[in-house]
């Protein structure tokens, strides 16, 4: 059984997962046909049911959390030993139809969701153990965030649909600005140096 300290945090994360599983299909209904039909992309395919497998974990984790005498362990070794085998699945259908393709991204993405679930299954068979132990007990909620981050960011490739991180992506607009102001300075600039020219000319 979960301490009650921890029943407000769990209570989010049902509620963010809810809510980002509602999102990541409206980011897959914005192109279905790369999900199936003639026109179907391995690498969306892939996205997709990273973003959706490491969503529905957190979810399972948060409500399991909540219930009054659930072992929270037992779900966590569950929910993981589903995660790798859903993500093996991943990575042979990425290698089967991308066998001399598969670009470092792609391979980055699976080995860190299959490393976050190896690290659920190990945290949920000591919380197994000792279902009162408060550190693991938080291991797991730091575990669902980080779900929630990789999930997030895979739901961002869906939507633009290139092949671009959330972080670069932040990058290049936090930019801008700046391009636009300096160019507003040499604009200012010149502006300044003309009619000092044309007092200059007189003389």
């Amino acid at each position: 059984m979960v301490p009650v300290s921890y029943h407000d945090f769990f209570g989010g994360c049902a509620t963010v997962a809810g809510a980002l599983i509602g999102l990541l299909f409206v980011a897959i209904s914005v192109s279905p046909e790369k999900l199936a039909g003639e026109r179907a992309s391995v690498d969306h395919q892939v996205r997709a049911g990273a973003a959706f497998s490491a969503l529905v974990n957190a979810l399972v984790i948060a409500l399991v959390a909540l219930l009054p005498t659930a072992n929270l362990g037992v779900a966590a070794i569950a929910v993981a030993a589903a995660g790798l085998g859903s993500t093996a699945g991943l990575i042979i259908l990425l290698y089967r139809e991308h066998k001399e393709r598969i670009r470092l991204s792609q391979i980055t993405m699976l080995v860190a969701l299959f490393v976050l679930y190896g690290l659920q299954l190990a945290n949920g068979i000591q919380l197994n153990d000792s279902p009162r132990n408060l550190g693991d007990v938080s291991n797991q909620g730091v575990l669902s965030i980080i779900f929630f981050l990789f999930a997030i960011a895979r739901a961002w490739q869906l939507v633009g649909a290139r092949d671009t991180s959330l972080l670069s992506a932040v990058a290049g607009i936090a930019q801008r600005p700046g391009t636009r102001a300096a160019h507003h300075t040499e604009s200012d600039q010149a502006g300044q140096a003309g009619p000092a020219g044309s007092r200059d000319d007189p003389e």
